[in-house]
C-alpha cells in the first residue's frame, strides 16, 4: 500500500479544537517541535511525518481528541514515549495526521511490594519506575530493555523485551485500562469488576482474555497497566559464552535449547556476532574502511580480541547461592564441550548490588542504560542509524544458519556488515539483525531500507516470519501472513472495523487498514 498522506490544510480545524481541550503549548504544529516524533533515521524528504503533535496530560484527555478525531474524520497515531528506534520511532503511517505522544502521562501509580507489581501510565520509562523504587526504598528489582529511555508499556504492547527471569514483558503484565476508538474506557482482566482486588495479581477474568488484541494494534489506546517486578536475589551472576569460530555455532545453538527449556538460563540471554560486539565499543574506522561489506578476516581479528569471538552470549543466573552453583555447573559443563568455546561468571551480592559499570551487567540486573545506544554508531558516528529485521524460529543449529546466511547474504550485496543481536526465549530466539547505516548519507541509508524490505519474502519463505515491523515494511510483513488468504489480516480488519468505524485510530499499524482506506487501494 502506498504511503497515504492528510490532505493539506484537512486539520485546521480540528487542530482549534484540539487547542482549546489541551492547551496551544500541548498541540506541537511547529517542524522543530515534531522533529522529535518521526524516524529519527529517515532518509530525506517527506517520510511519515505528523501534521501536528499532541500531548494529553491524564484519560480524560485522551477522550477528547479521539472524540474530536471522530468528529472531524482525522487519524490520530498513538505513541507512548515514541522511541521505537529501529522501527520508525513515533512516526505515523499516514504522513500529515496527528500523532499523540502520550509521554505527559508518566506517573508511577502504585507498587505493590507485597505482590510484586506496579501500575504505571503508557509514558512512564524505565528510568521513572527504576527511579521510583530507588527513591521510595524499595528492594524490588525490575526489567529493563537494552535501552531505558522508552515506555515500559510501548516496549510490552510491541512484544519487547528484556533480560531478567521476567523480561518477557508482554507475557509478565497483568491488567490494562483501554480508552476505544469511540472514547470509551474499557479495563480487562479483573479489572472488568468495579472493585477487583486481583486486577494486578491474576491476568484473566470469565469469558474471553482481551489483552493481546492490543498489542502492536490500532484498537484502543492502553492508558494503564500492572508490571511485574521480583526480589532481589541472593546471588547475581552475570555469564558470558564466547565461541571463537563460525564452524561448530550449530553445535552451540543445540546445546543451547535444552538449557532454555528446562529453566537453567533463567533469563533471556542475547547472542552477538563479532560486528554487533565490536560495535559496543568501537566505529568500523577502527577495524576497516572499506566500502564493501567487512570481510572475514577482519572478523577474525575482532573474534580474536579478549572476550569477544565469532559469536559471544550474555545470560544471567540469579537466586539463592545453591541453586546458581549447581545451574553455573551445567552450563559450563554443556558449554565448554563446544569446540572453541569458553564459559566465564562474575557474582554479585543482589541484595547489595554495587554500582554496575558494564552496561550488559546493568541490564540484567535491571537497571536501565543508553549505554548500549552505541552500536548505532558503527557508521557514521553520532549519525548513524538502524533498522530492526527482527525473526522469529526455534532454537536450532539448522535454523540459526539459515537466517545467519539469507541475512548476512543480502546485506553483502548492499555493501552492509551483518551486525546480529540473537534473544533468547525459552523456546524459541529472535534474531534481530541490526542494520546499521550512516544517516548523513542518503545513499546507504536508501541501501539500507532497501535492503531490509529484501529480506522480508526470502526470510518468509523460510519460515520466518517477521515479530515487529518499522512503520515503512508493516504491509509487506502483513501480506506474508498468508495462510488461507491471509485469514489472520482478514479477521484483524472486521475487528477494525466493528471498534473503530471511522478508522481514525492509527490506521495503517501493522497492515491493519480501516475501510475507507482498503477501498482506496
Amino acid at each position: 500500500m502506498d504511503d497515504f498522506t492528510m490532505p493539506a490544510g484537512s486539520l485546521d480545524a480540528a487542530i482549534r479544537d484540539m487547542q482549546r481541550v489541551l492547551g496551544t503549548e500541548n498541540v506541537i504544529v511547529d517542524p522543530a517541535g515534531m522533529a522529535d516524533h518521526g524516524d529519527p533515521f529517515a532518509p530525506p524528504g517527506d517520510w511519515y511525518q505528523p501534521g501536528a503533535v499532541l500531548l494529553p496530560d491524564n484519560v480524560e484527555e485522551v477522550q477528547a481528541v479521539l472524540r474530536i478525531a471522530n468528529e472531524h474524520g482525522t487519524p490520530v497515531w498513538t505513541s507512548s514515549q515514541g522511541r521505537n528506534k529501529g522501527y520508525g520511532g513515533g512516526a505515523p503511517r499516514v504522513s500529515g495526521s496527528f500523532t499523540m505522544s502520550l509521554r505527559r502521562m508518566n506517573r508511577v501509580l502504585e507498587v505493590d511490594e507485597e505482590n510484586c507489581m506496579a501500575l504505571v501510565e503508557p509514558g512512564v520509562r524505565f528510568f521513572d519506575l527504576y527511579d521510583h523504587l530507588k527513591s521510595t526504598g524499595s528492594k524490588l528489582w525490575m526489567s529493563v530493555p537494552d535501552l531505558g529511555a522508552g515506555s515500559i508499556i510501548g516496549n510490552a504492547l510491541e512484544h519487547g523485551v528484556g533480560y531478567t527471569p521476567v523480561g518477557e514483558h508482554f507475557g509478565h503484565h497483568c491488567g490494562m485500562e483501554v480508552v476505544l476508538a469511540n472514547g470509551d474506557i474499557m479495563r480487562t482482566g479483573m479489572g472488568g469488576m468495579s472493585n477487583p482486588r486481583s486486577w494486578l495479581v491474576y491476568p484473566n477474568s470469565a469469558g474471553p482474555s482481551m489483552d493481546g488484541l492490543f498489542t502492536q494494534s490500532n484498537y484502543g489506546v492502553v492508558t494503564k497497566m500492572g508490571v511485574s517486578l521480583f526480589h532481589a536475589p541472593e546471588v547475581y551472576a552475570p555469564g558470558w559464552f564466547m565461541l571463537d569460530n563460525e564452524e561448530h555455532y550449530p553445535a552451540f545453538l543445540e546445546a543451547l535449547r535444552p538449557l532454555m527449556i528446562d529453566g537453567t538460563i533463567p533469563n533471556q540471554p542475547m547472542i552477538i556476532n563479532a560486528v554487533c560486539a565490536a560495535s559496543a565499543f568501537w566505529g568500523r574506522e577502527d577495524w576497516y574502511t572499506g566500502k564493501d561489506a567487512i570481510p572475514d578476516e577482519v572478523l577474525d581479528r575482532i573474534a580474536a580480541t579478549p572476550g569477544f569471538g565469532r559469536w559471544v552470549m550474555r545470560f544471567a543466573l540469579y537466586g539463592d547461592a545453591p541453586v546458581v552453583a549447581h545451574n553455573r555447573a551445567k552450563i559450563e559443563a554443556a558449554l565448554t564441550a563446544i569446540p572453541g568455546g569458553s564459559v566465564m561468571f562474575e557474582e554479585f551480592d543482589g541484595r547489595n548490588l554495587p554500582e554496575l559499570e558494564n552496561p550488559h551487567h546493568k541490564v540484567q540486573a535491571g537497571i536501565p542504560s543508553m549505554a548500549l545506544d552505541r552500536m548505532t554508531r558503527w557508521y557514521g558516528g553520532e549519525e548513524g542509524g538502524h533498522i530492526g529485521f527482527s525473526c522469529a524460529m526455534p532454537i536450532s543449529g539448522k535454523d540459526g544458519c539459515a537466517i545467519r546466511d539469507l541475512t548476512r547474504g543480502v546485506l553483502d550485496t548492499h555493501g552492509l556488515d551483518y551486525s546480529a543481536a540473537i534473544i533468547v526465549g525459552k523456546r524459541h530466539m529472535i534474531h534481530v539483525a541490526l542494520v546499521v547505516f550512516d544517516t548523513k548519507d542518503e545513499a546507504q541509508t536508501r541501501g539500507a531500507y532497501a535492503a531490509t524490505k529484501a529480506m522480508l519474502e526470502p526470510a518468509a519463505k523460510l519460515g520466518y516470519g517477521e515479530y515487529r515491523s518499522h512503520v515503512d515494511f508493516m504491509d509487506e510483513v502483513a501480506a506474508l501472513y498468508d495462510f488461507n488468504n491471509n485469514a489472520q489480516q482478514r479477521f484483524a480488519q472486521k475487528i477494525k472495523d466493528c471498534l473503530d468505524p471511522n478508522g481514525i485510530l492509527s490506521p495503517g499499524k501493522q497492515g491493519i487498514w480501516p475501510a475507507a482506506y482498503r477501498d482506496k487501494d
